[in-house]
């Protein structure tokens, strides 16, 4: 087998045909599992879907433009990418013909199929088709990833601008002439940062990669191949960037709403029961303690004179302030080192099972924990060829990525998937692990 990107595949068939079947299998399995799905899964509600997505895309294929609901303020909470996927569906689709439900469907299973394209790709450019095969099967059996199926969840198309910019990556690492493929390269970093903010630090990890990956080029190319991926990056946020000062005459980065202030809250009190839907878990006494203290804070403080003179507006702790919520914090954490500990390492053991409601954590838990011996085990099957350890790397710096995100604001699973999908690629390394064959792997 031969590792590049247009390599044949085995039984005579041809990369395009086994990436075809990969689409067609992937499409037909989403479809079977939508259908054969509870309706209490199917049916499930998103709060963000519902008040967002849904009423700022209609209002924009409809020619009203990016403004919310029946409002005429200006659709700045949310960087625009899913807005905009949604709109261009809902004007390639009118409602009259299909209803928006049946139209959703489709778009997730497409989007779905090709991040599954996507995976299998550059899976089969270290393993081939087989270890590839691996790699597709976990994805498309993975209850984390059925999850986004029903609703217009951001993370489908943030999928898709992900996995193509590690394959361009990957593709512009293995070509001479790569200066086209890194533009592309920050294009599709800039798509997922425009889809969710989350992804606004990636070029991180994907610079580290291309900088450790060549390490034979001079020091001023691949400064200058930085330089082209992060020209690509700003090239796609420029627009919205310059929209968003044009609409608050003030320097926002990619939004202009509550939300990077609720999640650093959330991040703060996910183990108490802030909500009805949330369930109830178990928690070290001095965290409980310390949670309820910074909700009663945040939320309940102008029930009490003291405290709403001390974190009320215009208070000495003004909670409205993030700066100010990470200094209660930390004063809190520094004059208790061990509370400090157990909150964090909660957090970072949290962020790979943990769900916003605190339903089926057990489940997922064990889940999460056979894919982590899997892909790490893989990880040192892996090492053993130059391919394999530069995938590592990239993998890895992704997913310590997208840990971190998870650990500084909510520790949900649901933020983890992505990188998940990317540690698939390096599963079928588990079996070189194993030494099946001593000189080739089977997946060869």
């Amino acid at each position: 087998m031969r590792h590049s990107f247009d390599a044949s595949g085995g039984g005579g068939r041809t990369m395009f045909e086994c990436r075809l079947w990969v689409f067609a299998c992937s499409v037909v399995l989403f479809t079977i599992c939508l259908a054969v799905m509870p309706d209490s899964i199917r049916e499930k509600p998103c709060s963000d879907c519902a008040g967002w997505y849904f009423p700022v895309a209609e209002n924009l294929a409809n020619g009203k433009g990016l403004v919310i609901g029946n409002q005429s303020r200006p659709a700045l909470d949310r960087p625009p990418g899913q807005v905009l996927f949604l709109s261009g569906l809902f004007r390639i689709v009118p409602a009259h013909l299909v209803s928006r439900e049946v139209a959703v469907y489709a778009y997730n299973i497409f989007l779905l199929s090709i991040s599954s394209v996507l995976l299998f790709s550059i899976s089969c450019s270290v393993w081939g088709v087989r270890g590839g095969t691996v790699t597709v099967g976990l994805w498309v059996t993975s209850p984390f990833v059925l999850w986004f199926l029903n609703q217009p969840y951001s993370e489908v198309p943030f999928f898709v601008a992900l996995y193509s910019g590690v394959w361009l990556a990957l593709k512009a690492r293995r070509t001479r002439h790569s200066i086209g493929w890194l533009i592309l390269v920050g294009i599709a970093l800039g798509v997922a940062t425009l889809i969710r903010p989350i992804g606004f630090a990636l070029l991180v990890p994907i610079a580290v990669f291309l900088w450790t990956s060549a390490t034979r080029r001079a020091r001023k190319i691949r400064a200058v191949e930085v330089f082209v991926v992060v020209l690509g990056y700003v090239t796609i946020l420029a627009p919205w960037q310059i929209y968003l000062w044009d609409q608050t005459r003030e320097f926002n980065f990619l939004s202009d709403g509550p939300h990077g202030h609720r999640s650093v809250v959330e991040g703060f009190i996910f183990g108490v029961r802030s909500e009805e839907y949330k369930k109830e878990i178990a928690l070290h006494p001095d965290v409980r303690v310390f949670m309820e203290d910074m909700y009663e804070i945040v939320y309940l403080h102008d029930r009490d004179p003291e405290l709403f003179e001390r974190y009320g507006p215009d208070g000495l702790y003004d909670v409205r302030s993030i700066r100010s919520l990470v200094q209660i914090a930390g004063d809190r954490f520094a004059q208790d080192l061990s509370l400090a500990v157990r909150f964090i390492w909660l957090k970072v053991t949290r962020s790979w099972y943990g769900t916003d409601s605190h339903n089926h954590e057990g489940i997922a838990a064990l889940l999460q924990g056979f894919y982590l011996i899997v892909c790490v085990l893989g990880s040192i099957g892996a090492w053993k060829q130059k391919k394999g350890q530069n995938l590592m790397v990239l993998v890895w710096g992704v997913t310590v990525y997208f840990w971190m995100f998870a650990v500084v604001f909510t520790p949900l699973v649901r933020y983890m998937v992505p990188a998940l999908g990317l540690l698939f690629l390096i599963a079928p390394g588990f079996c070189q692990f194993l030494r099946l064959k001593n000189d080739d792997s089977i997946y060869r």
